[in-house]
């Protein structure tokens, strides 16, 4: 913007630069939503109770490439490796520095029990673009610029690509959980900034990675902080060296003013980015693909998330975000009576609670016949406040919705079996 001058920009992390202005606002945008349930969303989000929980630690990795053979798997996969420089200090090739954390891995964790895990883990990454494997141009990049930063920085890129190497999937929740964690994260840095351009610490380095981890360190467990950066965090011997601790009633109105500094709006964007891109190509583990399984499980107009012209993709906003969130950390969607979503109410998109449980406990308790068949229930059903008849129609509409979604689909020639599959019940396969 013409009207900020250099002074106002503040790095605080690679390609990324916060005005010093900005530092007073938090959720400027996000006044369309009532402002009490999101204090209430970002109070549950930001604590201990969600929170990405340590990975388990990667077993020993024996070392089988020379370091010459090292070298050639970043040079052969990242352009430009030859030319990359430890912080930008001439003739400190970072190159070297990935061979010796192949060989011997990093020094500022040598004493550490996250040594060997970090060590094998770098060497996992080698062998796996040495193979030729899918993916390793793109993960031995994010490593090599991992080591264009000090070592604190290095294990965070080293853990993070090796254990999405392993192919540790996550539930709809867990994938939501690790969002959540992202935008922990650069709340986190945020205030390390503010704090920083306050004069409340001293960081005379570009990127304040150090002061970042004290911070993560003391204010990170009662946000809830990735569990593994906050192991991290607490095994910096810079951080713990230059910056002292912050105490109880200091970490907890700094854990408050990361609250304040978390974007929430942000978050939510970018969630609806994420599950709206769902398309063909989609695999089944992300976050797009586990939300329509999701939808299928606890909403009971399934089809609602779905475009309304193709049904063929994905489209949710907003508003329904919130909504999602809160049903997933909440006790459920807090939406007044009035608010709809494509004209249905929202009280009527969602299941209630342990809807699903009671409905496979009443059917499991229902009387057989001869033949072994579940006979319907009715005196049963009515002594609990369910109709016979309202049993029927629930079953129908569903029927009808998903029979519809695919008759639909069919009609213009976007049918696909990956995502009608979500929807129709498990075997109907003609």
């Amino acid at each position: 913007s013409s009207h900020l001058s250099s002074s106002s920009l503040y790095r605080i992390g690679p390609g990324l630069l916060l005005c010093s202005w900005a530092l007073n606002s938090s959720k400027g945008s996000m006044t369309q939503f009532d402002e009490d349930r999101l204090t209430r969303l970002i109070e549950r989000l930001l604590s201990p109770d969600v929170q990405v929980q340590e990975p388990a630690m990667v077993q020993e990795v024996p070392a089988r490439l020379s370091d010459g053979e090292v070298e050639k798997v970043f040079i052969d996969h990242v352009p430009g490796v030859r030319k990359f420089l430890f912080r930008g200090h001439p003739g400190q090739y970072s190159l070297k520095f990935m061979v010796s954390a192949y060989k011997h891995g990093l020094r500022a964790f040598s004493s550490t029990a996250l040594h060997n895990h970090l060590l094998s883990c770098m060497r996992l990454i080698v062998h796996y673009g040495q193979e030729e494997r899918p993916g390793a141009k793109a993960l031995l990049a994010e490593v090599a610029e991992g080591f264009l930063d000090c070592q604190a920085v290095q294990a965070r890129a080293i853990e993070r690509v090796a254990l999405r190497m392993q192919g540790l999937t996550l539930d709809f929740t867990g994938l939501v959980v690790q969002l959540v964690g992202e935008y922990k994260t650069l709340a986190l840095k945020m205030l390390a900034a503010e704090r920083l351009c306050q004069g409340l610490a001293r960081d005379y380095d570009g990127t304040p990675t150090h002061y970042e981890n004290r911070l993560t360190a003391d204010v990170g467990p009662l946000l809830g902080a990735n569990a593994d950066d906050v192991r991290r965090a607490v095994l910096d011997e810079h951080a713990r060296s230059r910056y002292a601790c912050l105490d109880g009633a200091e970490a907890a109105k700094a854990a408050a003013r990361c609250r304040e500094l978390f974007d929430v709006d942000a978050m939510l964007q970018a969630f609806v980015a994420e599950v709206n891109s769902f398309d063909a190509e989609t695999s089944s583990n992300t976050l797009p693909a586990m939300f329509l399984v999701w939808a299928s499980e606890r909403l009971s107009r399934k089809h609602v998330v779905l475009d309304a012209e193709t049904c063929s993709r994905t489209e949710v906003d907003c508003a329904f975000a919130v909504c999602v969130f809160e049903d997933l950390f909440l006790s459920g969607p807090a939406a007044p009576a009035e608010e709809t979503f494509r004209g249905v109410p929202i009280s009527e998109i969602f299941r209630q609670p342990n809807a699903v449980t009671l409905a496979q406990d009443l059917d499991a308790a229902k009387p057989s016949d001869a033949s072994g068949t579940s006979a319907p229930l009715l005196e049963g059903d009515q002594s609990m406040g369910i109709t016979y008849s309202s049993r029927v129609a629930q079953w129908l509409l569903q029927v009808v919705d998903s029979l519809w979604i695919g008759i639909k689909a069919i009609l213009q020639g976007r049918f696909q079996w990956r995502w009608c599959s979500v929807f129709l019940p498990s075997g109907n396969t003609d």
